[in-house]
């Protein structure tokens, strides 16, 4: 059984400041304390997920007010502990991280009429649209609660194996529709790809194990080969600005999503161990932290690689990665073995990793919007050429509802762009699009209701449908 004391000796060991040690010990003795005499359904002590929880966000090097709302994130829902109490014994920040992640209790659930997404005969849906509109809530005024909730997440999805897969299943599709997209709106590559792969590795449970056997053989027989090729990289870029090359492996999930790219009908259990090759498993970071501007720190690392590697390694191609759109290069060895390069300061390096939480995700998660999480979102601008933020594949009709609801119910056409042409309510929007909304009006200047049933067809963001909805609840349809 792992030694929880021990690992919080670890999280202790990456902390300096008295002040910060005092707190968390302070906190690590109360939540031991709240959680003595609970245990997680395999059967170790509860208080081992909240210190592995803290112990994911230390390593990432988050403050200790954080560490220290993971070690208590969950005394609130399991210990009758109050957010109250937390704000006298510690700190604010800390209280409201805690209840940033803290479930809404179902003795306390009120149901919302108006709510597209709620039903009270569906009690357990409902709780958990509510906790997750909570979360996202506090989590607007105190974002490192996203944080706190990306690692509880994560431990949780790694630990999830001894309870019933269904149950497993479930929880990957909270996931998909919530945490995911969430971390995605944020930038947080690092919660973002992990909790990507956990999710993977459940959802393939069956069908991916031999794939997975090829991945973990392909990187233990490679381990030397990256550890050599760190150090080489290390002393020829020491020269070039660089202070630290770090090499990082793809995970698997990304290995096969780039590897259906080239075989699109390839079945996961099929993979051999030879296509695992023809696709990047390792990220090298070149990180720097200079005066010197990054398009010549670029230039240097690439010059030394093609002059001293040129019989090891070679620049095969460039790109723009997905997820984080800066540009990288792809490297091939000798051995065949395939890399992404990515050169970069060390500030950025923590930014991609980590994602944005300096508080101005406002834009980025759309209250409006909380259901389409999932989807992708375009800039566009009003009339007055304030930006908004919309999911793709939005209408007209959507961005009319989203500036007002009379502006939606009294849609004519849409000017776009400054052009004098007409548009219909079903013109879907681009990136960039300046649109101008026409409404009708009677003869006194009174906004004329033009709404019709078929608009349900033009519309797909949920608070657009949800005008509509109650709109035509009203009469009696």
């Amino acid at each position: 059984m792992i030694d929880i004391d021990y690992r919080f000796e670890e999280i202790k060991k990456l902390y300096k400041s008295k002040a910060d040690l005092m707190l968390l010990e302070k906190v690590y003795k109360t939540a031991k304390e709240l959680h003595n005499g609970q245990f997680r359904k395999d059967g170790t002590p509860y208080i081992s997920h909240p210190v592995e929880v803290a112990l994911i966000l230390a390593k990432l090097e988050f403050n200790a007010d954080v560490i220290s709302a993971a070690l208590l994130h969950d005394v609130v829902e399991d210990c009758g502990y109050t957010i109250k109490e937390i704000v006298e014994n510690f700190n604010k920040d800390i209280a409201e991280m805690v209840d940033c992640v803290s479930a809404i209790d179902k003795t306390k659930y009120i149901f919302d009429k108006d709510e597209l997404f709620e039903d009270e005969n569906f009690v357990k849906s409902s709780l958990e649209e509510q906790t997750f509109k909570k979360l996202i809530a506090i989590g607007k005024k105190n974002p490192l609660g996203f944080a706190i909730k990306f690692a509880d997440r994560l431990h949780n999805l790694r630990t999830i194996e001894c309870f019933d897969y269904s149950k497993q299943l479930e929880k990957v599709r909270e996931s998909q529709k919530w945490i995911i997209p969430i971390a995605e709106k944020l930038n947080s590559e690092y919660f973002f790809r992990e909790i990507n792969n956990e999710c993977f590795k459940i959802v393939n449970k069956f069908s991916a194990k031999t794939f997975l056997e090829h991945y973990n053989i392909y990187h233990r027989i490679n381990t030397a080969n990256i550890e050599n090729l760190q150090t080489l990289f290390n002393e020829i870029l020491s020269n070039a600005c660089i202070e630290e090359t770090l090499i990082k492996d793809v995970r698997e999930y990304k290995v096969f999503s780039d590897l259906q790219e080239l075989f699109p009908n390839e079945n996961i259990g099929d993979v051999s161990q030879g296509q695992i090759l023809k696709v990047a498993n390792y990220n090298i970071y070149c990180l720097y932290n200079t005066n010197k501007t990054h398009k010549n720190v670029v230039a240097d690392v690439l010059f030394a690689i093609n002059r001293k590697l040129n019989d090891k390694i070679k620049i095969i191609d460039v790109k723009i990665g997905r997820f984080t759109h800066k540009v990288y290069y792809q490297l091939e060895d000798i051995f065949r073995n395939k890399y992404n390069l990515y050169v970069m300061s060390k500030k950025d390096y923590i930014l991609q990793k980590l994602g944005t939480y300096d508080g101005q995700i406002d834009d980025l998660i759309d209250d409006d919007n909380i259901n389409d999480l999932e989807s992708k979102y375009i800039k566009v601008k009003t009339r007055s050429g304030e930006i908004k933020f919309i999911p793709e594949n939005s209408t007209v009709l959507d961005f009319a509802f989203k500036i007002h609801q009379d502006l939606g119910f009294g849609f004519k056409y849409a000017l776009i762009n400054g052009s004098k042409t007409q548009h219909p309510p079903y013109t879907k929007l681009n990136d960039g699009d300046k649109i101008e909304i026409i409404v009708d009006k009677n003869e006194k200047g009174q906004l004329i209701n033009n709404a019709k049933l078929k608009w349900f067809a033009y519309v797909n963001t949920e608070l657009a449908k949800k005008k509509l909805i109650k709109y035509f609840e009203s009469k009696h349809y």
